[in-house]
């Protein structure tokens, strides 16, 4: 292995023992949430009743539903009272359908620190013993729910989003989809 090489490998190889595997969730999770503001400003206003075919949501939608769909999750994963986790979903769904276009940048900022929020209740090892529900009731550990729900949800939608700007002519590559540009 030549010497820049390892110099690769060793400098992410200490990255990663600086950091939690809640931390590193942690961290994909505000990336995503940065990248979905990124994008946002992006987005002409002429755009937020466009969707490709009947059935899929309009950008309004999909940028009112980024707001609350990881926070929720997580919300549900904590709640305790059976009647609050029963309503949970069209509380927060009503709550972003209230949003106007221009407030998506801090409804997201508001979703950020709903997630952190959530995080500072526990630790890796509870991430790995506590078993939740997720909202189609497969039950696994608190880690494996909030990736397969919290941050697969941020990542897809906010694809999708990048594609409803592609779909209309913006000049967007992909790494307006990965990283701030």
């Amino acid at each position: 292995m030549d010497s820049s090489a390892s110099r690769r490998t060793g400098r992410f190889a200490q990255i990663e023992k600086t950091m939690t595997h809640k931390e590193q969730i942690l961290k994909t999770l505000e990336k995503e949430i940065n990248v979905c503001k990124r994008l946002f400003t992006l987005l002409p206003k002429e755009l937020y009743d466009f969707k490709p075919v009947e059935g899929m949501r309009t950008t309004l939608e999909l940028l009112r539903y980024l707001t609350w769909c990881s926070g929720s999750c997580l919300e549900s994963y904590f709640e305790t009272d059976k009647e609050r986790l029963y309503t949970l979903y069209e509380r927060n769904w009503e709550f972003g359908e209230t949003m106007k276009p221009e407030e998506f940048p801090e409804r997201m900022d508001a979703e950020w620190e709903k997630i952190k929020g959530y995080f500072d209740m526990f630790n890796d090892e509870y991430m790995i013993s506590k078993t939740v529900t997720i909202p189609w009731r497969e039950q696994m550990p608190l880690g494996q729910a909030i990736i397969e729900t919290s941050l697969k949800w941020l990542t897809g939608y906010k694809m999708q989003l990048f594609l409803y700007l592609r779909m209309n002519g913006l000049e967007v590559d992909t790494g307006h989809c990965w990283i701030i540009t």
